[in-house]
């Protein structure tokens, strides 16, 4: 690790020196906090990117003679009867302002990030095991303008010679696209949004790379965000947090937001299958398009705050607009697999009421795998 380290420093070196080159960088102060901070709840704010136009969603399976939204899938299905789910994988974020790079009349934010992510293998017996660990070290930039042409040529032949180092860990380039800053947010927000995508798009190539036989099931921590992951096939997103913006129209009835929806579920169950309504203006997205999702209450009772701790949403690549027998069954079987899951907690962890074990330990090899923020940032100064 020291010398891909040592490698890093050097890297970080050459592309500060471009920087001074061709403006004036000012680095961050001490007084800068070492990591950007991450926003409290990341995994809702992502979600409610998913519900952004009239967010009303609509049931795909038919609800019970009562009109009963929620169905009792059976009972748990523990790992010794049926091991349902045996990769479990995750991703982590760190972020750094490294400074600000003056060019004249203009001046833009520059920073870093290293993300990973991290698959977990349970085997048959219990036990688990790190089947895949992906890394990135990544410069992130603004688009051109503010970045003069002449800095981004400078950068990109530094990534070039990186490219073709013998170092191990090499310092990647990624620009932010024009589209990709909404107007009215500042430059440094937008390149933190664009780190989340660099993770997720490493998150994407670790489940395409690992080998899995029929029947053994991924679960990806979090929504599926993004139209790529609908081609991974027995996979599964689940969300500990999510969105509170859709509403619910069962039937055509009168809608009912998620809270009101959510409330009277009962430890074990889940509601019925739910997708979006999609718009016209939507009719080309994907994600809304294909992905399924139904809620289950992996937990009740003492020691929960508030109606949705407890409970899990679920994300699933489902192409019909009706649920037909082979797919309700699946969902019923992922369902009761998942209720299994909620044991052992990793209380007393944040969202202890919504983990499952494996997820946290991708989430413990992670953080304990990457550099430590001080230092990570010190090789810019």
């Amino acid at each position: 690790m020291s010398i891909d380290l040592h490698g890093l420093k050097d890297q970080f070196r050459q592309i500060r020196k471009a920087l001074q080159d061709h403006g004036n960088f000012l680095p961050a102060t001490m007084d800068e906090p070492p990591e950007e901070p991450q926003p409290p709840d990341a995994d809702k704010i992502e979600d409610d990117t998913n519900f952004d136009i009239r967010n009303l969603c609509v049931n795909v399976e038919r609800v019970s003679e009562n009109g009963s939204p929620f169905i009792d899938p059976g009972p748990m299905l523990p790992r010794v009867e049926c091991n349902l789910f045996m990769y479990f994988l995750d991703g982590s974020i760190r972020t750094y302002y490294l400074g600000e790079q003056i060019e004249g009349s203009r001046a833009y934010p520059v920073m870093a990030t290293e993300v990973a992510s991290a698959i977990v293998m349970r085997k048959a017996d219990g036990r688990t095991d790190i089947a895949s660990f992906k890394r990135r070290i990544c410069l992130l930039v603004p688009p051109r303008p503010p970045m003069s042409d002449d800095t981004w040529n400078e950068l990109v032949k530094l990534k070039e010679s990186f490219d073709q180092s013998s170092l191990k860990l090499k310092l990647e380039l990624v620009p932010l696209e024009r589209e990709e800053h909404r107007e009215g947010v500042d430059l440094r927000t937008s390149l933190a949004g664009k780190a989340r995508a660099v993770m997720h798009d490493l998150e994407h190539e670790s489940a395409i790379k690992l080998q899995r036989t029929e029947g053994r099931w991924l679960i990806i921590d979090g929504a599926i965000r993004k139209a790529k992951f609908l081609g991974l096939k027995e996979t599964i997103g689940l969300a500990k947090s999510f969105s509170r913006k859709p509403v619910f129209s069962i039937d055509g009835r009168k809608p009912r937001d998620v809270v009101s929806l959510l409330a009277g579920l009962k430890e074990g169950h889940r509601t019925i299958v739910f997708k979006q309504s999609v718009q016209r203006e939507e009719a080309e997205d994907p994600v809304k398009r294909a992905v399924a999702f139904w809620y289950l209450r992996l937990r009740a009772g003492r020691g929960l705050q508030g109606p949705l701790q407890g409970i899990v949403k679920i994300d699933l690549h489902l192409p019909e607009d009706l649920l037909q027998k082979e797919a309700f069954d699946a969902v019923n079987l992922i369902s009761r697999a998942l209720m299994a899951e909620k044991y052992v907690s990793p209380y007393p962890t944040p969202r202890w009421h919504a983990h499952i074990y494996p997820i946290f330990v991708a989430e413990n090899y992670i953080k304990s795998s990457m550099y430590s923020p001080i230092v990570f940032r010190g090789y810019f100064r």
